[in-house]
């Protein structure tokens, strides 16, 4: 025998036992699995669902609750003559095939039997959980009774005791007592006669209505007193305050007609007891809201008046006197202007403004007039006659500011003038000092621009000086003198010590920098610079700048040093 078929029969021998292993373990496994299923069903077979259902039928359901036991009970009925013996037949075949080797058509049945298995145990315990709840309603029901009773005795025994705080509402509570207690009856009998879903909704409604009346008397009592008490208590004292200013002779506002307001809130407070009985508390809160809110405008109408009264009585009573004080003010403001008019100008208007006040005067007196007339013959509403006396004492308090700042202005003249004088004397002499400083630096010469800063400064000071030395001044104009001439002083000061401290500098940097002048054609060339701009150009600032650019070529730093040491050094100015 030839080696290629020994080698195709080991080949053919090795694929027939791996082909007869497969087999095997493609056949134990199904059979497990079949064995599975097999436990399954019986575990499910021997659940007691049927004793369930068979305790629950003695229970004798009616209504609702029967009807829910049926659908349950024909579940089952289905499941058990239909569904096992279907699931009997889907396990014998998967056995048959595995057992003739059909491995694929086996996996599948079982695959199908496993499905329909778990399917079944899933309705298995919605029917065991439907039934449940049956017999586990009527315990909750026994259970609750109880507590749902004891909230209802609760209540009626509250209500019955304190049966005063509820005025004619206690007739509509019992009234919800008694249909409260006919759900109570309507559940017994329920729960009594095997109906325990519907009883425990009608128990459900019974104390959800409990509840509610529990709340709704609460509330009650609180509403019966602001009803029957606080208001009617309200009205009265307004009624008493209508008479009041009917005897006392008060005019209220044409707008205001007391009578009909307070009809009005009794009209609604007689709603709102009829809203009450009807227990509708939230339009009750509402209206008790709308009608306090009524009740207190009212007597916002009277404290108006009361306070109008006390007002005008108060200020009416100084009228005449007050505008008699602001004419003798004007006047002596009139006599004072023409005294002030002889020494100084005046650019304010204060003399128009003051005939001004005079003529207004004499309008705010007829008006006071009128007042008065009208307060003697009560012809008008306090609070109208209120407005009309603020008006005129504000105008007058609104006067009588102005005088006194018209007053201020004329008194302080004399000070701004001595002021003016006592600066442009100062700046006269500093102006004298600055000269003095700068000519003690025996400079060869000033530049242009400082000499015309320095005599426009002295112009401006000499033109301070004669305007005061007029006979009637403008104050206006010595004060902008004032504040220009001291900013030329600032300015003048300023390019003093500039021009003064640039020209020391330069001249000291020039005598330090002669030490390298022989060595250094630079130096040397930069101090001839230096020395032009100082003695010819007298630019002593230019001069500063270049001897400095010139040192720091030689020696970086020494016009730094040299500068720091000068100006710590260096005394206060007199003028500063």
């Amino acid at each position: 025998m030839s080696s290629t078929v020994i080698i195709l029969i080991v080949v053919l021998v090795v694929i027939v036992i791996g082909f007869y292993i497969f087999a095997i373990l493609m056949r134990k496994k199904t059979e497990d699995r079949i064995l599975a299923m097999e436990e399954r069903k019986e575990i499910l077979f021997d659940l007691p669902v049927q004793e369930e259902i068979d305790s629950v039928k003695k229970m004798h359901l009616v209504g609702q609750s029967q009807t829910i036991f049926r659908e349950w009970n024909q579940k089952w009925i289905d499941l058990s003559s239909n569904s096992f013996a279907d699931l009997e037949n889907h396990i014998f075949e998967a056995e048959q095939l595995n057992d003739s080797f059909h491995f694929f058509r086996a996996r599948e049945s079982v695959a199908d039997s496993e499905a329909q298995i778990e399917l079944m145990e899933e309705e298995v315990e919605s029917i065991r959980q439907g039934v449940a709840q049956l017999t586990e309603q009527e315990k909750r029901n026994s259970n609750k009774i109880q507590e749902s009773l004891d909230l209802y005795d609760s209540l009626r025994n509250d209500i019955t005791d304190n049966a005063d705080l509820y005025g004619t509402v206690i007739h509509e509570l019992e009234k919800h007592l008694t249909n409260i207690e006919a759900e109570f009856s309507q559940f017994v009998t329920l729960n009594s006669t095997g109906d325990p879903i519907e009883a425990a909704e009608v128990l459900e409604t019974a104390e959800e209505h409990t509840i509610a009346l529990r709340a709704i008397t609460e509330q009650i009592p609180e509403f019966i007193e602001k009803i029957e008490k606080d208001i009617p208590k309200q009205l009265a004292d307004l009624k008493e305050a209508s008479d009041k200013f009917i005897e006392e002779e008060y005019i209220l506002p044409e707008s205001v007609d007391i009578e009909e307001k307070m009809a009005d809130i009794q009209e609604h407070l007689d709603d709102t007891r009829n809203l009450l009985e009807q227990f509708e508390l939230d339009r009750v809160e509402t209206e008790l809201v709308s009608i306090q809110d009524k009740i207190e405008s009212l007597y916002a109408i009277f404290d108006k008046e009361y306070g109008a009264r006390r007002n005008v009585e108060k200020r009416s009573a100084v009228l005449k006197e007050y505008i008699e004080h602001i004419r003798s003010n004007n006047k002596n403001l009139l006599l004072e202007i023409d005294h002030i008019t002889q020494s100084y100008i005046l650019s304010g208007n204060e003399k128009g403004y003051v005939r001004g006040y005079q003529e207004h005067l004499e309008t705010l007196e007829v008006d006071a007039n009128d007042i008065l007339k009208a307060i003697e013959e009560k012809a008008h509403p306090y609070s109208v006659l209120s407005r009309r006396v603020n008006s005129i004492v504000n105008a007058l308090e609104e006067m009588e500011k102005n005088q006194i700042k018209i007053n201020n202005t004329l008194t302080g003249l004399k000070d701004e003038e001595k002021a003016a004088q006592e600066i442009a004397e100062r700046f006269d002499s500093e102006l004298r000092t600055i000269k003095r400083y700068v000519e003690k630096r025996n400079l060869p010469g000033l530049p242009k621009d400082y000499l015309d800063l320095f005599f426009m400064t002295g112009d401006r000071i000499q033109n301070l000086f004669k305007e005061l030395g007029r006979v009637r001044i403008n104050i206006d104009t010595i004060n902008h003198l004032v504040d220009v001439s001291t900013e030329d002083m600032h300015v003048l000061k300023e390019a003093t010590n500039n021009l003064t401290d640039h020209a020391v500098l330069a001249e000291q940097l020039i005598q330090y920098a002669n030490r390298y002048k022989a060595s250094n054609e630079q130096v040397a060339s930069g101090i001839s610079r230096a020395l032009q701009l100082f003695e010819r150009d007298r630019d002593y600032n230019a001069s500063f700048d270049e001897i400095s650019k010139t040192l720091e070529l030689v020696e970086p730093g020494a016009a730094s040093r040299i500068s720091g040491v000068y100006f710590k050094d260096k005394a206060k100015p007199d003028y500063l």
